[in-house]
Order: structure tokens, then C-alpha cells, then sequence
């Protein structure tokens, strides 16, 4: 069995889509979720995000949303062997029909960012991972409408398109209101985490670096998810 352990949670991920990565283990761990009630994970996979959430605010709900039939159980599973299952649901759905009485205060997503290129041999791991299967502007649409006033919504991209889709944002009247690029090494940027508000705000900017240029981490990268490795880095 395929098993991703944390301190204080597993994930098992033997028929996810997309498996645990550094992606979500650094947007999992600089998500701010303090005071925060109501959480709605989008794209949830195996359930990760959700769970490093629920981790750290013992108090939030989390409604998480899957489209791939599979992941989405297997997400169930993680939630139901986590400590913190009763704070935790999850919908097998396509966001874009998703619907709910409630708005959220928190909205978290590791959404299919690869624009363009050859679509991968596996159409599971294509919706994961494509624009095609939740475009941006659809996201950004949806999200600007049960996001509450005083909400936050965090999402990782891709360096290269990111700035287009911070003014893309506005469009949908989210501003920035932190924004982290992420540096595979000193010099090699490769992703930028934002936390979007509908309050325009100055936007907070910092930087993360991963990996040292000889490839162990940094003590930044160590520091930032010591709350969830299992294993010592």
C-alpha cells in the first residue's frame, strides 16, 4: 500500500489521481487558517490539503469537493482514519455545478494549472492537472461568489502565468492580499502561492526557497512544515 505519513495523519494514495507532493505540502503549510470557521477545499485529491487545515485549526469545518470518482474515495478514507473526521466532508463533484447554502471564509485549492502542452496518457491525472478540466476564470468566478467579505481564498501557480492571473483576479474582484514565490532553488522559481481577498489590501510579499544548490533543504523549507513530516528531513 502506498502510504504518505505525517505526524499526526496518513494518507493513503494507492488510486489518487495525483499523489501527496511538494506543491501541497508547501501551500498546506503556509495557509493561514487562524479564526476561520468554514473552509471549502477545491480539487481536493487525496485529501491532504484538508487535513494539514484541519490539523492546525482544531476548531474549522472543511467541506472538500473531488471530481475523479476514485480520489474522491480515496479522500473519504484519509478523512475517516484522520482524528479529525467529524470536522470533515467530502462531495465527489465537478466544482464548476457545485452548490452550497452556506458561504466560506476560507477557500483552498491546488487547481490543474498546466495550460498547455501534450494532455498526460492518463485522462484522471490530465483533470488533475490541466486548465482544461477547471479553468482559472471559472475558479476565480465561482470563488468570488460564496467567498464571505472577510474571506481568503489560497491557491499555488506557476511562476510563468502568474502575474496574468493576479490581474485576471481583480477582473473578479479578488485582490492580492500575501504573495509567496516559491524557489525550487536559489535561483529557479517555479511556483507563487497567493492569498486573494475581496478587500483590496497591500499585498504582503516574501519568498520561500526549497532546496539548497546542493539539494538538500533549506532550513526555511524545514522550519515551515515541521508541524506535518512524519520523518525528519
Amino acid at each position: 500500500m502506498s502510504l504518505f505519513q505525517f505526524k499526526e495523519f496518513t494518507i493513503i494514495q494507492e488510486v489518487s489521481a495525483m499523489r501527496v507532493g511538494t506543491d501541497a505540502m508547501i501551500l498546506g503549510a503556509l495557509i493561514e487558517s487562524n479564526s476561520k470557521q468554514n473552509c471549502l477545499d477545491i480539487g481536493a485529491g487525496t485529501g491532504v490539503l484538508s487535513l494539514m487545515v484541519a490539523q492546525r485549526n482544531l476548531e474549522i469545518k472543511i467541506q472538500a469537493i473531488e471530481i475523479d470518482s476514485r480520489s474522491a474515495e480515496e479522500a473519504k478514507l484519509n478523512f475517516n482514519n484522520s482524528p479529525w473526521s467529524n470536522r470533515l466532508s467530502l462531495v465527489h463533484s465537478d466544482f464548476r455545478t457545485f452548490y452550497s447554502d452556506n458561504n466560506f471564509d476560507l477557500i483552498i485549492s491546488n487547481p490543474p494549472y498546466f495550460e498547455n502542452g501534450i494532455l498526460n496518457e492518463s485522462i484522471r491525472k490530465a483533470n488533475s492537472r490541466h486548465e482544461d478540466s477547471l479553468p482559472l476564470i471559472e475558479l476565480f468566478q465561482k470563488v468570488e461568489s460564496i467567498l464571505t467579505s472577510n474571506g481568503h481564498f489560497w491557491l499555488i501557480l506557476p511562476y510563468n502565468t502568474a502575474s496574468k492571473w493576479e490581474s485576471k483576479a481583480k477582473e473578479f474582484n479578488l485582490f492580492c492580499a500575501q504573495k509567496i514565490v516559491i524557489f525550487g532553488k536559489p535561483t529557479l522559481p517555479k511556483r507563487i502561492v497567493f492569498c486573494f481577498t475581496k478587500i483590496g489590501v497591500e499585498c504582503i510579499q516574501s519568498s520561500l526557497v526549497i532546496r539548497n544548490n546542493d539539494n538538500s533543504y533549506s532550513e526555511e523549507y524545514k522550519k515551515l512544515t515541521i508541524e506535518f513530516h512524519g520523518i525528519k528531513l
